[in-house]
């Protein structure tokens, strides 16, 4: 009685966001659907839990579990812990939308046509966003992508408008460091940490043939590996012991494949994660009880309790831009029927040619690509222009693909002082997409 009428009570509140739809993006709504269980548990009112969601996946004719989402998997005879049974989803299909993010966390219910943020300047915001990302952008699976000036507008929207005393953003998406460098200030009471920097990839885990639950392989990914680092830490953590710094220590130490970052305003990091993944008033922990933890701690560093756990969850990992591909080819190795070879054929092909087309398109930029030495998005209007006209004369950026948007920020970056120049590399892209002729 006294747990519901504190959450009752509760000035917490929470956007989760699955930016993908397919079944081989199983691990994205997956990783929400677990948010959304562990903040709920915690106390969050689930009227101030506010998740989009395609949610295509779990009712897909190639889950193996129908109507079930498995985040970590298990041994041949232990049941897994179905993350999608009560998984509140406020917004699904064709209205998960950049446009939608943006107004839910602007408190716009009359554009979202749903739920919104309703806080105030006495809020704690929770922020969790898990899809694909290229430098200056992450994915949505309908209506345009969301890029990081305009998340940065609606930041600045709600500071100023006293939507939050404080907000904590986790942000799972290749080159997720970039939504944030030389962008976030560190006087906005945000406090972000993403999964990647700005020039690499974030990537899947629990991938075949680690992706069983009681022996039955998914066919998927299960998770993202920033992401389960921390949604598993929140879930054994004593939320009112464990600290924002704790967590991240944490899950940088779990995550070895890319290199988890922390941005905005660091002053803060020792509050503890009660404040943002629980909805229920934390009492100050006593000495005692902070020793201990501290003891545990220092015990574990020690002896490398978790040595096995973080080798097996890097060993089965997936780059994410590889990970469409890694489905396939795990369908055929099951399967090896004629459709399945030719799905795993095309997407190979699909590679090749994105490949082939952007060494035509920007041949300048190939080397700093390879390299990792492009610049990061200033000129965003330039860049959604060149976004929109490669997808309107080639074809929509996919998983894959999307790591040309830095040929992309490249070339805006170039012709910056002379914006005249952009004919140029429009004229370039219509000639390059243009179809072929025998």
């Amino acid at each position: 009685m006294a747990a519901a009428a504190q959450a009752a009570n509760s000035d917490h509140w929470a956007v989760i966001v699955a930016g993908s739809n397919g079944f081989y993006n199983y691990r994205h709504q997956a990783d929400t659907c677990h948010a959304f269980q562990i903040l709920k548990k915690n106390g969050i009112p689930e009227d101030q839990i506010i998740h989009l969601s395609y949610d295509d996946v779990a009712n897909s004719s190639m889950n193996p579990f129908p109507g079930q989402l498995f985040n970590k998997p298990t041994e041949a005879g232990v049941k897994g812990t179905d993350v999608y049974e009560g998984c509140g989803i406020d917004y699904k299909g064709k209205d998960v939308t950049a446009a939608n993010v943006l107004a839910v966390l602007k408190g716009d219910a009359k554009t979202a046509g749903g739920k919104v943020l309703n806080s105030n300047e006495n809020s704690k915001v929770f922020f969790y966003f898990a899809d694909h990302g290229a430098p200056g952008l992450i994915a949505m699976p309908t209506g345009g992508y969301l890029y990081a000036d305009k998340l940065h507008e609606a930041f600045k929207y709600m500071h100023t408008n006293k939507m939050y005393q404080e907000m904590v953003v986790y942000i799972e998406a290749c080159e997720s460091g970039s939504m944030f460098e030389n962008i976030l200030e560190d006087n906005l009471n945000i406090y972000a940490v993403t999964a990647a920097n700005s020039k690499e990839s974030s990537w899947g885990t629990y991938c075949s043939p680690d992706d069983k639950v009681d022996g039955k392989s998914i066919g998927s990914c299960l998770g993202d590996l920033f992401s389960v680092n921390w949604l598993e830490d929140a879930e054994k953590a004593k939320m009112n012991v464990e600290t924002l710094q704790d967590q991240y220590d944490n899950v940088k130490k779990l995550t070895n494949k890319s290199h988890v970052l922390q941005w905005g305003e660091l002053d803060w990091t020792n509050e503890i994660i009660g404040d943002f993944e629980s909805g229920l008033k934390q009492s100050e922990p006593d000495f005692w009880h902070v020793l201990r933890s501290a003891g545990k701690k220092m015990i574990k560093e020690t002896f490398d309790l978790n040595k096995w756990e973080i080798e097996r969850k890097n060993s089965f990992a997936v780059d994410s831009r590889d990970v469409k591909l890694h489905f396939f080819y795990n369908q055929v190795m099951n399967d090896p029927s004629e459709e399945n070879q030719k799905a795993l054929q095309d997407e190979i092909a699909h590679r090749m040619k994105m490949d082939k087309t952007f060494e035509e398109a920007f041949p300048n930029h190939m080397d700093a690509i390879k390299a990792g030495t492009t610049p990061l998005p200033t000129d965003f209007d330039c860049l959604r222009k060149l976004i929109a006209t490669f997808e309107e004369k080639c074809e929509p950026l996919d998983d894959y693909s999307l790591k040309y948007v830095k040929a992309f920020v490249a070339e805006c970056e170039g012709i910056k002082a002379f914006p005249s120049a952009i004919d140029s590399t429009l004229h370039r892209l219509d000639k390059v997409c243009a179809p072929k002729t025998e």
